[in-house]
């Protein structure tokens, strides 16, 4: 009988190969999946009761992001990231979103700045919010400059290398709320980066954002060493 941990079911509503994709890479990224695990499409059609169509589809996306990677006809394996890898792909995350950041400095709207600015009034004083909530409050404030920014193949890149899923942010949030002094920096980041954006300067908008950016690559990597 397998041990293998449950994936959850498939809605039918949606592209399964979508969800399949969707499921499959946050597992990666949560590390449902280990670094070097060999898997088959038929063995995860049957963990998320699916035929094998939207299983394979999903994996040739995996496959050419880098994450998976074919070792026969048909077996693959999860890629092992170096950790100087794992670090330059982050960066790299970082600096696509910096200059998403950029495009959004002329199209931002004031009423979206203002929303960033309650989020981050937000963040500052109620310092009993628990971690999901946080992670939603910073997740909105992002939003706001994506939606902004309004470009669909910039997105699509930064999603690609975007291969750290929520259970390793949390954890992230959990060493930061024991470091008080550096969630103040990411909160006074967020104040730049809204002054930044209400000056309508993307120089300035795109070196705060990188910055604010890559600390945060630093944290998550710090939590995972």
């Amino acid at each position: 009988m397998s041990t293998a941990p449950e994936l959850p079911s498939l809605f039918r509503a949606d592209s399964l190969a979508e969800q399949a994709y969707r499921v499959i890479r946050e597992g990666i990224a949560t590390g449902l999946f280990s670094a070097g695990e060999r898997v088959t499409e038929r063995g995860l059609a049957a963990r998320l009761n699916v035929s094998a169509t939207p299983v394979r589809e999903a994996l040739r996306r995996l496959e050419q992001e880098g994450l998976i990677e074919r070792v026969s006809a048909r077996q693959l394996r999860v890629v092992d990231h170096s950790s100087d890898t794992l670090r330059e792909l982050l960066l790299a995350g970082a600096a696509l979103r910096a200059l998403e950041a950029r495009f959004a400095t002329h199209k931002i709207t004031e009423a979206a700045l203002d929303r960033m600015g309650a989020i981050v009034d937000a963040q500052a004083s109620d310092q009993s919010i628990d971690i999901p909530e946080r992670l939603r409050i910073a997740r909105e404030f992002d939003m706001e400059i994506e939606r902004a920014a309004d470009n669909p193949t910039l997105r699509s890149m930064i999603l690609s290398l975007s291969i750290i899923g929520p259970e390793r942010r949390t954890r992230s949030v959990e060493a930061l709320l024991q470091h008080p002094e550096a969630g103040l920096r990411r909160v006074q980041d967020h104040r730049d980066l809204l002054a930044a954006f209400r000056r309508r300067d993307p120089d300035l908008v795109e070196q705060v954002f990188r910055r604010h950016a890559t600390a945060g690559v630093e944290l998550l990597l710090d939590d995972l060493d």
